[in-house]
């Protein structure tokens, strides 16, 4: 075994699940990522008549393993999704069953969630199924998402819900992490979910950010975002816990960076000062150059300004020269799952990290003139050597937060 490391504790992944549009199974998920797979097809939740698009991308109940999970049918959708998904990361990283399967210590394990709208969409769907709700304002507890996990999987550390915008999950993990590294916990399960929604459908058309057919990051004629949902979760832990308890590290999050522009409520900054804090901020703790980067996932909605001002500012930063890392956004396949977005992206930069295949832009079918100097990853995916990944995540308010993924 090996020694103790010196120094602030190290924070590797050893565990994670997915709930997805893709496939609730992260095999599953990976293999339709690197394939191409467009998940986003017309709405079966509620109708779109009115609307600019009948697209969006939907989780399939039917993958999610709901053990435990009393009245399961009756919950907010999701709820299930991060149950599923923390089910499932906790297994892989050998700590599920009673009390952590004894491999670690429930009081030194816990769980930050980032989310946009929480448990809202259920008091939606309440009304729309014709239940008079009255006062009751019992679903709308953001808390619950945690809560149900924590008490299902006994985790009684620190215990969070985090509203970030769109950079929910990025944030989760950077705080978790921050938890972690500080002393204060062993082990936390982290990531983000949502669950789709006609709220966030009237939001995306109100700011005119919806795509009619199909969102295309960084195409020269994208038009748009389409709406998405689901979960991912990391099981996180420090190196030397994992270590002592015989786990095999999937990555090691080396880097996280969270900040506020403070500009605009739904608009970045025209500079992109978040943007390049946050990627900054995060190298230079995981004590790596912006050459070092292999791969960067990008936020990359497929709106015109939000992937221009991205493409600069990536372009800035690494520079325009040989060795820039690849570039590719999932949103075109996924949607755009709103808290879950950057927490299932940070599963794709981990299994980048572990196969050496990244995936491509497959709904691009020309890339945008101003995007020349990023190195677009074409088609369904690319096989190379990944040893540092790279997310970005931004959201409205000015909420931004990148994390750095490398080999363990």
């Amino acid at each position: 075994m090996s020694a103790e490391s010196k120094g602030p504790p190290r924070v590797v992944v050893t565990g994670m699940g997915v709930a997805s549009p893709l496939g609730c199974e992260v095999p599953e998920f990976w293999a339709k990522v690197t394939s191409g797979v467009v998940a986003t097809a017309p709405v079966t939740r509620f109708s779109t008549a009115g609307y600019p698009t009948d697209q969006a991308a939907e989780v399939d109940p039917a993958g999610l393993a709901e053990d435990g999970l009393d009245g399961a049918a009756a919950l907010p959708r999701s709820v299930r999704y991060a149950h599923h998904a923390t089910a499932r990361a906790l297994a892989e990283a050998g700590l599920a069953g009673t009390e952590l399967a004894g491999a670690a210590d429930p009081r030194r394990a816990g769980i930050v969630l980032g989310t946009v709208m929480g448990t809202r969409p259920h008091l939606e769907e309440l009304r729309r199924q014709g239940r008079d709700l009255g006062e009751d304002r019992s679903w709308d507890a953001p808390q619950l998402l945690a809560a149900s996990p924590a008490r299902r999987f006994a985790l009684h550390g620190p215990r969070q819900v985090v509203g970030a915008g769109c950079a929910a999950g990025n944030t989760a993990l950077s705080l978790a992490a921050d938890l972690i590294r500080s002393g204060r916990a062993e082990v936390m399960v982290a990531g983000g979910v949502d669950e789709l929604s006609e709220a966030v459908f009237q939001l995306f058309t109100t700011l005119r950010a919806v795509a009619p057919d199909r969102a295309r990051p960084f195409d020269r004629d994208r038009r748009g975002m389409l709406p998405s949902e689901g979960a991912a979760v990391l099981v996180l832990e420090s190196l030397d816990h994992a270590r002592r308890r015989g786990a095999t590290p999937l990555a090691e999050l080396r880097g996280w960076s969270v900040a506020a522009e403070a500009y605009h409520m739904t608009a970045p900054h025209p500079e992109g000062r978040g943007i390049r804090r946050c990627m900054e901020e995060s190298l230079a703790r995981a004590e790596l150059t912006p050459q070092q980067v292999d791969y960067v996932s990008a936020h990359g909605t497929g709106t015109p300004a939000s992937d221009g001002l991205e493409a600069l500012c990536l372009a800035e930063y690494f520079g325009t020269r040989g060795g820039r890392p690849g570039v590719s956004s999932v949103k075109g396949m996924l949607g755009h799952a709103q808290g879950g977005a950057s927490a299932l992206e940070a599963v794709v930069c981990v299994q980048a990290v572990r196969t050496g295949v990244v995936p491509g832009n497959p709904t691009m079918r020309e890339p945008d003139g101003k995007c020349a100097d990023l190195d677009l990853i074409p088609g369904t995916h690319r096989e190379q050597p990944v040893h540092t990944a790279l997310s970005n995540a931004f959201g409205f308010g000015g909420n931004t937060s990148t994390v750095v993924f490398a080999t363990s």
